[in-house]
């Protein structure tokens, strides 16, 4: 069907990761928000350290506000002349701008979130969504555009592209971010919705880094049994998912008539987002175990062109970062994974 690359270890890997300030849930980030909070500029320097030693070169912003206390009550999670920092930052205003100093020296690329997970759903109001986005979008890039590590923007709402609505959203918001800059735009939707090579014409984004929804597939009941979980469907179907979005991305300049899209910008690019959580009995996030990452990593590799995941902060954490983010699970996925990375590169997995 498609044209597939060899699976290379650089395919076969994580090199890419969300991350926030604070988890933007209450309830899913329960056992990991405080520790994140409490993290210090230097811890923050510390953990960047060790996402690189593991390969990671790029780094995602879920969010650059929060407004989980509704729209009138934004948070910035960087310096801004338009909203207050959340309370929990306080003596801690740089905390931003100092990652992203860090991510320079390390030779990292960063992704700037240019909306947020409590603001008014884009689809249905758009043009409100636009003069958000158009605030927040200008701070970041005066405050960080200039940044060797500036990568471009991720569109932080979640919703499918290929949907009339949120196609037609993206169809508005992508020019009139394109106005104020010409940066790489992102989106991260499920990747269980449908893509095809018109969508991907229509809707003119750089990246799309699909969900992949394996983590969706594991939630245990009230007594933590784990009755409703799929792990072999939800693992199973990924090669025939991403086969069909290799398809449609492939389509670029295509010389076939039915399968084809223009891009005055090029090849829509195709990254996997490996979901590394599951939820425990109380829809709390929990790291899963690396056997079933790897899983994820080996049947999406010949397909995709980066793996990214959601996310290193609170669910993969270096045994020796002063600040056990995550606890021993965390720490735990970090030591298995950076063995088997080691295999990969060595040629012995």
């Amino acid at each position: 069907m498609s044209q597939i690359h060899s699976a290379s270890a650089g395919t076969r890997l994580i090199t890419g990761t969300f991350l926030q300030l604070d988890h933007w849930d209450d309830q899913e980030g329960r056992r990991f928000q405080e520790q994140l909070r409490s993290l210090t500029p230097d811890h923050w320097r510390q953990m960047l350290h060790d996402m690189a030693a593991i390969g990671i070169d790029t780094l995602i912003f879920q969010q650059g506000t929060d407004a989980r206390e509704g729209v009138e009550n934004t948070r910035a999670y960087y310096p801004s002349a338009n909203w207050p920092n959340p309370d929990w930052m306080r003596g801690k205003e740089r905390l931003y701008s100092e990652i992203i100093e860090e991510a320079d020296a390390l030779g990292m690329k960063v992704f700037h979130a240019i909306y947020s997970m409590y603001w008014p759903d884009p689809t249905t109001r758009t043009a409100e969504a636009i003069t958000l986005a158009e605030r927040l979008l200008l701070e970041l890039q005066e405050l960080y555009a200039a940044h060797p590590s500036f990568a471009g923007w991720y569109w932080t709402y979640e919703y499918p592209p290929s949907s009339p609505a949120g196609r037609d959203a993206l169809q508005k918001i992508v020019p009139a971010v394109r106005k104020l800059s010409e940066a790489p735009f992102l989106i991260a939707p499920n990747a269980d919705r449908s893509m095809c090579a018109t969508i991907l014409q229509d809707i003119d984004v750089d990246i799309i880094a699909y969900q992949d929804s394996v983590g969706l597939g594991v939630e245990p009941d009230i007594f933590n049994r784990y009755a409703r979980a799929d792990r072999f469907r939800s693992l199973a179907r990924l090669p025939f998912l991403y086969e069909e979005l290799r398809y449609a991305h492939n389509a670029w300049n295509a010389p076939n008539a039915w399968n084809s899209y223009r891009r005055a910008r090029g090849r829509t690019r195709l990254w996997n987002d490996l979901e590394i959580w599951e939820f425990d009995c109380h829809k709390e996030l929990i790291p899963t175990e690396l056997s079933r990452i790897a899983a994820q990593l080996e049947l999406t590799a010949p397909f995709v062109d980066k793996q990214i995941i959601y996310q290193y902060p609170g669910l993969m954490h270096h045994p020796d970062h002063p600040v056990k983010v995550g606890g021993e699970r965390a720490a735990t996925l970090y030591e298995n994974y950076a063995l088997y990375r080691e295999a990969v590169l060595a040629g012995r997995k």
